[in-house]
């Protein structure tokens, strides 16, 4: 009898502290706040060249279309350009929308990437909140996502070795596209009265924030960068991941007999050329602000931490949940935190007259 007592008294201490949990947590979203300075050597080079692999030849012209609706502060116009590569698109174009400021004079721009292939919601809230936001002192891009960089569902079926290999192959293709045509669209903006090309900011959230880690990397005149859900060591990323990610590598090493070491080395070869180690010296770290999620189960903590050694140590936000249930925090389930920290950062990076506080090295 005593047994039995002290184990329901355990239990009922157990859901008491559980509910007191949630209830000191309610109103509140768990995360972690590093702002170090960078690490011991690091240096950015601010004129350092671009890769050869994202190098390009200026071609095609971005097309606006009439204005398709308006708010207070914006004209929201359709953008479209031809790609510089395969990128998936049934058209080979890029395609997104723009919300063009109503008022005249130079503005500063935000591009939004896209979560390729799966939920619109992260970019479409971060481009109408910050235009509604930031008003008539900024222009918002958002490029749309609709062709996958990665065709999880065929890569995870297909039936030869040779098919998988070349459509591997193609995957990195339109990821090198997609990095260039980034580069393209910032030589579209330079020529535009409406944008200030000194005060271009990019958002990327999850494969998106590795392209933009990649563009960052080859472009200087980027001044402002969020990293979403982002990392490096990409050859780690792929031999990791779980989801949908997951379900190619299992496919792959149980139909084809590869080893897990063996996968790992093949999209360090074909992804290689676009990791952020690899542009070491290229990154001003007040440029950029880093979200990941501590529990993670896309983008390891190695190369987590791999990305922000790299870049100096950027401002970095660790939200204490897995890699999906971080996006909560963008939305009211979340409190809208981490909608609020990206919108705050690009204020004061974005700025003419600000520059962001950073603690002596």
């Amino acid at each position: 009898m005593d047994s039995m007592k002290r184990t329901l008294r355990s239990k009922v201490l157990s859901k008491t502290a559980a509910v007191g949990l949630a209830l000191a947590c309610a109103g509140c979203v768990l995360h972690v706040n590093r702002n170090l300075a960078p690490p011991t050597g690091f240096a950015y080079s601010p004129g350092a060249a671009a890769d050869p692999v994202f190098s390009y030849e200026p071609s095609g012209s971005v097309q606006l279309s009439e204005p398709t609706d308006s708010t207070r502060t914006h004209d929201i116009v359709g953008l479209s350009f031809p790609s510089s590569g395969r990128n998936g698109h049934p058209q080979n174009l890029v395609e997104g929308q723009y919300f063009r400021s109503r008022d005249s004079g130079a503005k500063k721009l935000v591009v939004v990437m896209p979560i390729w292939g799966t939920s619109s919601y992260p970019p479409a809230k971060i481009s109408s909140g910050y235009a509604r936001r930031a008003g008539k002192d900024t222009q918002v891009i958002w490029i749309y996502g609709t062709a996958p960089l990665f065709p999880w569902d065929e890569l995870s079926t297909v039936q030869t070795e040779a098919e998988f290999v070349a459509m591997a192959h193609d995957s990195a293709e339109r990821y090198r596209a997609s990095v260039v045509d980034m580069r393209r669209l910032i030589d579209w903006a330079e020529t535009r009265p409406e944008i200030d090309a000194s005060r271009i900011g990019f958002v990327g959230f999850s494969m998106s924030a590795l392209v933009t880690a990649t563009l960052l990397g080859n472009e200087p005149r980027v001044k402002a960068a969020v990293l979403m859900m982002g990392a490096a060591n990409y050859a780690d990323i792929f031999a990791t991941c779980h989801d949908r990610a997951g379900e190619v590598r299992d496919h792959v090493i149980k139909t084809f007999g590869w080893s897990l070491d063996q996968y790992r080395e093949f999209f360090r070869g074909i992804f290689g050329p676009a990791d952020p180690t690899k542009f070491g010296g290229h990154y001003a770290p007040e440029k950029i602000l880093m979200i990941d999620a501590m529990f993670d189960d896309c983008m390891p903590e190695s190369s987590r931490a791999a990305l922000w050694e790299v870049a100096g140590h950027p401002k970095r936000i660790t939200m204490l949940y897995k890699h999906r249930t971080s996006f909560y925090s963008l939305t009211p389930l979340g409190l809208n935190f981490t909608r609020r920290k990206i919108y705050h950062f690009l204020d004061d990076a974005l700025d003419q007259e600000t520059t962001v506080d950073r603690p002596a090295g």
